[in-house]
């Protein structure tokens, strides 16, 4: 049954996390969280711990890890493809940390040619199969995320070849609705296509020309026709806001997120 609750990347509150946010999730409405740790727990004392402790004594689950993503660890690069391996296996161990279920993943990074983009297909997909088993003993499965521009990725057609490849029981979707470019009005038909393959969600805004990362309703999004796709498929997954929050404080970025929850949950 599709009955949202608030989710948030916790990135999105502060970048590293500090008192005022750990203390504002205490009694902040958050149901579920993306933990990006680069931002996050980089030189934080005990940053794992701390982080783990709170969202447990507040009640908030970790559904996803966002794992780092870069030019010098991209998956796609034969000559990177080494350090994106290493850098997704520390995804995979705070996973199992969090006991998180997913992990979200950047096929590529950018810019790729038209010419070259078949073999930088190719070579992200085999990268990722490199770690499917280790997934799939985990019980964590890999959240393949819809990217903007010239990324891998960046179409239903090249993530579905990550799902046909890697298998369902192990891959899925991570539609991130503020990568759609000039798309944006096929955002409900992407939602009934990829059906039970859409795991997760990235939530925010855009003009419908390059990603903006607002709070919904600011932007060309059709919200209404959007959560009503997100009903026919009876999505059960996170609804995760990825958004560049206002507010001078983490409870104000919390409010505004709240807020914006409740404005969606009109057609939940």
């Amino acid at each position: 049954m599709f009955s949202p609750s608030l989710g948030v990347s916790l990135h999105s509150l502060a970048q590293p996390i500090n008192d005022d946010m750990l203390e504002a999730l205490q009694d902040s409405g958050i149901r579920s969280a993306e933990i990006y740790t680069t931002p996050l727990l980089k030189g934080v004392a005990r940053g794992h711990e701390r982080l783990a402790s709170t969202m447990q004594q507040a009640g908030i689950r970790p559904t996803t890890i966002h794992a780092d993503f870069g030019a010098s660890i991209d998956p796609s690069n034969p000559s990177t493809s080494t350090a994106a391996l290493a850098s997704l296996r520390q995804a995979l161990a705070d996973a199992r940390f969090f006991q998180a279920p997913m992990v979200v993943i950047h096929a590529s990074s950018e810019p790729i040619s038209t010419a070259d983009r078949p073999a930088r297909l190719e070579y992200s997909l085999k990268t990722l199969a490199e770690l499917s088993s280790e997934f799939r003993q985990a019980g964590v499965k890999m959240a393949i995320e819809l990217l903007p521009r010239s990324c891998i990725g960046n179409c239903l057609v090249e993530l579905e070849r990550f799902i046909d490849r890697l298998g369902k029981d192990v891959c899925g979707v991570c539609l991130d609705v503020n990568h759609g470019m000039d798309q944006y009005p096929l955002l409900p038909q992407w939602v009934k296509t990829l059906g039970k393959n859409l795991i997760t969600l990235h939530l925010s805004d855009y003009d419908g020309i390059d990603e903006k990362h607002w709070l919904p309703g600011k932007g060309v999004i059709d919200w209404p026709a959007f959560m009503t796709a997100l009903r026919t498929i009876d999505y059960s997954g996170p609804f995760n806001f990825e958004v560049s929050v206002p507010g001078d404080s983490p409870r104000a970025r919390i409010a505004a997120l709240a807020s914006a929850m409740q404005w969606l949950s009109k057609w939940s």
